[in-house]
């Protein structure tokens, strides 16, 4: 990747792979960088309209949703660095982000997920599930909420179940897994990871969720670590793991392969220090 980041966001559109905001030495960035996976090159996408770190990132109908996050201070503006509750949305047929409803309430480090017509944003410090129909632009609250509000946990979806993998807690790393039902509105746990994690980057690829990297904080240390959860049987495995450990690196599945970019081998304290440009692929 052109450029060194941390705590960005990844999405697929068609043969292109978008690598969104990401926090640097100088706070949240607003700039978007293209890979043609077909060509393998590197280019630049349209930049957030302000720059954006730990945010919720999901494709819905061609579509690509960035909500919350970290947002950049503007001296202009006179406004500080802190949680948003924005939402944003990229047509790439327009090729410009627009504006659209906030939600509820400001959130960061947290899943914005696709589930039939709707978004669902899960986790960061509330345990509050948001529902958004791009429909009616409007945003609704679940009945039903997370069990173990975390942050820095691993999101995916598959069908109607939404998982959340990993995280912190208090001060912790955990390896909590639970799913919800997006159709029943309920929360089940799940077998939980082969270890505690916080800052997993996590793709779907045929039923399969592969979760790779993660820290823990207290000692520091990162991790290559790459497991796979059969949705199916409901069972961990351990896959090739990555050649570089981090964490807070986005990921990506494309045409059975497994993207992870970016991150920072360093955790804790030296995240902010050690952001990396690599691209590592694992493929079935």
């Amino acid at each position: 990747m052109p450029t060194a980041r941390a705590y960005a966001g990844a999405a697929v559109l068609g043969g292109t792979l978008y690598v969104i905001g990401g926090g640097g030495t100088t706070g949240p960035r607003s700039l978007t960088e293209t890979y043609d996976i077909t060509h393998k090159s590197w280019g630049l996408g349209p930049a957030l309209p302000t720059g954006l770190q730990q945010f919720g990132i999901a494709v819905l109908n061609g579509k690509i949703y960035v909500a919350g996050g970290y947002k950049a201070a503007d001296a202009m503006a006179g406004t500080q660095e802190g949680e948003t509750a924005e939402l944003w949305v990229f047509d790439p047929t327009v090729g410009i982000w627009v504006s659209k409803a906030a939600m509820p309430s400001a959130r960061s480090s947290f899943g914005l997920l696709a589930a039939g017509a709707k978004l669902y944003a899960v986790g960061g410090d509330s345990g509050q599930v948001f529902i958004f129909d791009p429909s009616a632009d409007a945003w609704s609250v679940a009945k039903s909420s997370l069990p173990a509000p975390r942050k820095g946990a691993a999101y995916a979806a598959i069908g109607d179940s939404l998982y959340v993998v990993g995280g912190v807690q208090g001060s912790a790393a955990t390896a909590r897994v639970d799913v919800y039902d997006t159709a029943g509105d309920s929360w089940k746990s799940g077998a939980a990871l082969p270890g505690p994690r916080q800052g997993l980057a996590a793709a779907v690829i045929g039923g399969e969720i592969h979760v790779a990297g993660g820290q823990i904080v207290e000692p520091p240390k990162t991790y290559a670590d790459h497991f796979v959860l059969n949705s199916k049987t409901g069972a961990w495995s351990k896959a090739a793991s990555m050649p570089t450990a981090r964490h807070a690196a986005v990921a990506a599945a494309v045409n059975n392969s497994f993207y992870v970019i970016g991150g920072s081998p360093g955790a804790g304290v030296y995240t902010v220090f050690t952001q990396t440009d690599v691209m590592e692929v694992w493929s079935k």
